[in-house]
C-alpha cells in the first residue's frame, strides 16, 4: 500500500502532543465521544480513520468496553504510540494498524457497524473526494454510519487570519482547497453532498460552536493547540511559497502574544454528518 503523505501539518512528537490534548478538547467542546448517537444498539465494530495518536479510539474503547474499535493513520509513530496506549490501559478492545486512507483500504466488504472520521480536508486533494468517501461506504455494512466532521475558524486577531491566508493559499496551490476563493477551506458546505453522491441515506448535520475567547477558562487551551499548529505548518507553508521564514517566524510570535491577549475572540466551529448506508 503505498505510504504517500498529503498532510498538511507535519508527523512529529509535537504534532502527536497536539492532537492528544486537541482530542480532549474536542470531546469536551462536543459534549462526548458520540453526542449525535445516544444509541448504540447495532454497534459492535468502529473504524476510526486517520486516528493519528489514538485520542478518540481509545477513549471510545475504555467507556464501551463492548465495541471493537480499529485506528487507522499513515503514519507509523502514531500507529505505535496509539497501540502502546492501549497495552497500557488494558483495552483488548482497541486496535491500530498503518493504513493510507487515500489508497484501497484493506478490509473486506460490509466491515463495519460505525466509520468515524475528523479532518479528512487536511490531507485529501481536491479531486480524490469521491474516491475516499466511496471507499469509506464499501467498507460499511448495510444500515451502518458515517460520522464525518470537518472544521472552519474564525477570530478577531491580523495574527490568526494571517495563518488563515497563508494556509488556503498553500491548501490551494497543492490543489487541496475547495472554496472558490481563499478565505476557507470550503468543505463544510459540501459534506452533505459528498455523502449524498456516495449513496448515503437519512443524512443529518449537527454543529458545534467551540468558544475559546478571553475569558472562556479554555482560551490557554485552544491558544496552546493554534500556536503549535502555526509552527507545525511552516514546512508546508514554506514548500508551497506563500511566506518566507521570517514572515512565518514573526507570525509565530504574533499568534502566541495575540491569541492570549484579553481582546482576542474566537470560534471554532466544527460540523458532523451523519449519513446511512442503504
Amino acid at each position: 500500500m503505498s505510504s504517500d503523505n498529503t498532510y498538511i501539518l507535519g508527523h512529529t512528537a509535537t504534532e502527536m502532543v497536539r492532537l492528544t490534548e486537541q482530542d480532549r478538547l474536542i470531546t469536551m467542546g462536543m459534549d462526548g465521544l458520540l453526542p449525535e448517537l445516544p444509541d448504540l444498539a447495532g454497534i459492535k465494530r468502529v473504524l476510526d480513520v486517520a486516528c493519528g495518536p489514538g485520542g478518540w479510539a481509545l477513549d471510545l474503547a475504555q467507556k464501551y468496553q463492548h465495541l471493537q474499535v480499529l485506528g487507522i493513520d499513515v503514519d507509523g509513530g502514531m500507529i505505535d504510540y496509539a497501540t502502546a496506549q492501549a497495552k497500557a490501559g488494558g483495552l483488548d478492545n482497541a486496535t491500530f494498524r498503518v493504513m493510507n486512507a487515500l489508497e484501497p483500504l484493506d478490509f473486506p466488504d460490509n466491515t463495519f457497524d460505525l466509520v468515524n472520521a475528523r479532518f479528512l480536508a487536511g490531507f485529501v486533494p481536491q479531486n480524490r473526494w469521491s474516491q475516499v468517501i466511496m471507499e469509506l461506504r464499501r467498507i460499511l455494512r448495510p444500515g451502518g454510519i458515517i460520522r464525518w466532521t470537518e472544521q472552519e475558524w474564525t477570530g478577531t486577531s491580523s495574527s490568526f487570519e494571517q495563518a488563515e491566508a497563508y494556509t488556503f493559499q498553500a491548501m490551494r496551490r497543492a490543489g487541496q482547497l475547495l472554496a472558490a476563493d481563499e478565505r476557507n477551506v470550503g468543505i463544510t458546505p459540501l459534506m452533505r453532498r459528498f455523502l449524498s453522491d456516495a449513496g448515503f441515506r437519512n443524512v443529518r448535520e449537527v454543529a458545534h460552536a467551540l468558544d475559546f475567547s478571553a475569558g472562556t477558562g479554555v482560551q490557554r487551551a485552544y491558544a496552546q493547540d493554534l500556536w503549535m499548529a502555526t509552527v507545525l505548518l511552516q514546512p508546508f507553508h514554506l514548500a508551497l511559497g506563500v511566506a518566507t521564514q521570517q514572515e512565518l517566524d514573526d507570525l509565530q510570535q504574533r499568534v502566541q502574544e495575540e491569541s492570549l491577549a484579553d481582546d482576542f475572540y474566537a470560534v471554532w466551529f466544527l460540523l458532523t454528518d451523519l449519513g446511512t448506508k442503504p
